[in-house]
């Protein structure tokens, strides 16, 4: 069981923290508004996190690649026995964070952002960062109540801190707490691995801080997320597939009649020569006496420049490809069977968050657009249909602003888009709904149709992801 510090030993700890800290800017500033960071922090429950790599993490988010080591000014004041160390986290840690591009982004997310956000956002992402790593730990944590009571006190010791550590006539910390604090570091920074720093859910909500209106949706929203990315992406073989097969099949239309269906529309260097252009043959025989052999044709040729009619494909085979989601009752989803990893609610929309990006995928950006709806039936059902709606609006907001994805709710089968259907549902198809594809959700084993797939096992979800996409487009 970890021991939490005294209040007589919070100070002595705090200054053996920033004597430790691997910045070597401006102490006097940044520690300051580092000890904001760490109290929101402890308050959270992440009160093993140690001052110096709060402080040394978050003034890197803040400045990015402009900031600057603490050996680059006090390495001849440093001890002997700890300079190795502290020369080695600088290296290995530092210099690791500062190449991250996870880091980077995040420095970019939090500049982003407005002042008033910015502390929150900063010691969020320490959190998601360094949190985990910290909680592992059995080393002595802190005591949010006590650092509250000790504001001022701590605030006028950072007030005071000297340019260089040095300047004190004495040395500033005992051996013991350096040691001490140093041992706090190792201990959390060998448990951090050797990936990237933030995830791309990190990133996600750093970007996003200001749109998340409480704890609860957060952590909605990164089981979503987390739930999207275990699905993995759609794979280069699949959608070459589906792609191919899409552009056999005509897009169904009302005014199909309207468009043309082959003819040439343009020229082109490259084609049959049954496409050529006729005026090329102009060139048979022309500066045979110049060239001998060869002639004009034989040289345009050789480099290139015949000319040929491009024929005219069909725009009903390359037109935006459409399709319907229709999550039926979705109170009823909300459950969590023992064998899976989340509710199936959530695993529905994760299926659906990633069945819009294999769509971009594949088709492009302007090439397909996704219809979400939730088919409720009574107020409760409406209720959680518009939660479910306010989370996946956050998610997808870039791709309804560009208007490749709708959301709503409906009631009647009528009410849905009369594109292709998916509807996920957690009872046998209703003949009424008119669906190209019916999922049966709520086991462990979804069905499509004579197939089954384990969607809690790993690649189940994506293996039906892939049925899905050669059923609606092949």
């Amino acid at each position: 069981m970890a021991r939490r510090l005294s209040r007589e030993e919070l100070l002595p700890a705090l200054k053996a923290w920033a004597y430790v800290s691997g910045y070597g800017g401006p102490l006097a500033e940044s520690l300051p508004v580092a000890l904001g960071w760490l109290r929101a922090l402890w308050e959270e429950g992440f009160d093993a996190l140690p001052l110096d790599l709060v402080h040394d993490l978050g003034t890197l988010l803040v400045e990015g690649r402009s900031f600057a080591f603490a050996s680059s000014r006090d390495l001849a004041d440093w001890p002997e026995d700890e300079r190795a160390q502290r020369l080695e986290y600088e290296d290995r840690v530092l210099g690791r964070w500062i190449l991250d591009p996870s880091v980077g982004d995040a420095h970019v997310a939090i500049s982003g952002l407005s002042g008033e956000l910015r502390p929150r956002a900063l010691a969020h992402a320490i959190g998601l960062a360094l949190g985990t790593a910290s909680r592992a730990t059995e080393l002595d944590a802190g005591n949010p109540a006590i650092l509250r009571s000790s504001w001022r006190e701590a605030l006028a010791l950072f007030g005071l801190w000297p340019a260089r550590h040095g300047a004190w006539e004495e040395p500033p910390v005992e051996a013991s707490w350096r040691a001490w604090a140093l041992a706090i570091r190792a201990a959390i920074v060998g448990r951090l691995g050797e990936g990237k720093l933030f995830s791309a859910e990190d990133l996600w909500e750093l970007a996003h801080l200001a749109d998340l209106p409480n704890e609860s949706s957060r952590l909605a929203l990164r089981e979503l997320h987390a739930a999207t990315a275990a699905i993995g992406g759609v794979s280069p073989g699949v959608a070459m597939t589906v792609r191919r097969k899409a552009q056999e099949v005509a897009v169904d239309e009302e005014d199909a009649s309207h468009y043309p269906a082959g003819g040439f529309d343009a020229l082109s260097t490259r084609g049959r020569f049954e496409n050529l252009v006729r005026s090329e043959v102009a060139y048979v025989d022309a500066g045979r006496e110049e060239l001998g052999a060869i002639d004009l044709f034989d040289v345009r040729f050789a480099q290139g420049e015949l000319l040929f009619y491009t024929r005219d494909e069909s725009p009903l085979f390359d037109q935006r490809r459409r399709v319907t989601v229709v999550v039926e009752r979705p109170l009823d989803q909300r459950h969590k069977h023992p064998e899976l990893a989340a509710q199936t609610l959530v695993l529905v929309d994760a299926a659906t968050l990633r069945l819009q990006a294999d769509m971009m995928q594949v088709f492009g950006p302007s090439g397909a657009e996704l219809h979400l709806r939730w088919r409720t039936n009574g107020k409760a059902d409406a209720e959680a249909a518009e939660e479910e709606a306010r989370l996946m609006a956050m998610t997808l907001a870039d791709e309804l602003a560009h208007r490749r994805v709708t959301l709503g709710t409906m009631s009647e089968w009528a009410e849905a888009p009369p594109r292709g259907m998916v509807v996920f549902a957690a009872h046998q198809e209703d003949p009424r709904a008119g669906a190209r594809v019916w999922v049966r959700v709520g086991e462990p084993r979804w069905a499509l149709g004579e197939e089954s797939f384990a969607v809690g096992e790993p690649g189940g979800l994506r293996a039906l992801l892939d049925a899905l996409l050669l059923r609606l487009f092949a």
